[in-house]
């Protein structure tokens, strides 16, 4: 019994040196935590928590891929806040793979892999649950922003659907919105069903009803010579959708711009809707 007794005195102590005693002691004697250590001991198991989620170990991560940070797909658009202030979390995404080299070997051209690569990216990421942006891929090549929204453009239109990126699942920033993306595909000769499930993520039919209800809506107004800031405010949605409808109607139903004096007035410059 007391060699027992001994062995405890001498390597129980030792199982105390961890980080997580360290970080308590920390809060108690820099933080003024000493009289609210269930507090403390709370708050250090998050923090714990929080590193093992952020700190993959070497082996999970196989040569050409990436480990990055991605915003955390979390159901909330984070407009208007700094990145300090909106969730993330680490994604790994292969950059690299033996497709790329092979496509590349075989004489593909480069920015055809490029494009290849940034859906394969966030088609990964999104799947471990975080969203990237278009200045995180325009980071990872080396390439200017406006050339990733071309590319992914060029993408949409060969896939036939929205990659997620930030800008279409958080619908922020200036980028498409899932519902401009719907009434574009529905402007393409698409039926209800068919766009929930090409929209990424996939949408429920009433969302996609509900858009494209408010672009026709949009459009009769526009027929009728409402300005865009006046159909604004009759359906109370933002002048920065309506506008984004404009340009599909422009291009869909150019006569209903042409019969639209307000819109000509506004591309000739003249201010003001006139009113007969």
């Amino acid at each position: 019994m007391s060699r027992q007794t001994h062995r405890m005195r001498d390597f129980t102590p030792l199982r105390d040196k961890t980080l997580n005693n360290v970080l308590l002691q920390l809060f108690a004697t820099e933080f003024g935590f000493r009289d609210k250590m269930l507090f403390a001991q709370a708050m250090v198991e998050r923090i714990l928590d929080t590193i093992e989620q952020f700190v993959r170990p070497l082996s999970w991560v196989k040569p050409g891929q990436l480990l990055w940070m991605a915003v955390a797909n979390d159901g909330y658009k984070h407009a208007h806040q700094t990145m300090k202030e909106i969730p993330q979390v680490p994604v790994i995404v292969d950059l690299v793979t033996d497709e790329d080299l092979r496509a590349l070997a075989q004489g593909q051209q480069a920015h055809q892999v490029r494009q290849q690569r940034f859906a394969r990216i966030l088609d990964q990421a999104f799947a471990q649950g975080g969203v990237l942006a278009q200045s995180d891929l325009a980071a990872i090549s080396l390439i200017s922003v406006p050339q990733v929204s071309a590319d992914l453009k060029s993408i949409r239109q060969t896939i036939q659907r929205t990659l997620p990126y930030r800008g279409s699942v958080q619908d922020i920033g200036g980028t498409i919105s899932h519902k401009v993306e719907a009434v574009r595909l529905y402007e393409q000769g698409y039926l209800e069903p068919e766009i929930c499930r090409l929209l990424s993520p996939e949408h429920s039919l009433r969302s996609v009803e509900r858009y494209i209800q408010t672009y026709k809506n949009v459009t009769k107004l526009l027929e009728r010579g409402f300005s865009p800031v006046e159909v604004s405010g009759i359906l109370s949605m933002s002048e920065r959708l309506v506008r984004a409808y404009v340009e599909i109607v422009r291009e869909h139903h150019p006569d209903i711009i042409a019969n639209n004096l307000n819109l000509c007035q506004k591309k000739l410059g003249s201010p003001g809707r006139s009113t007969p």
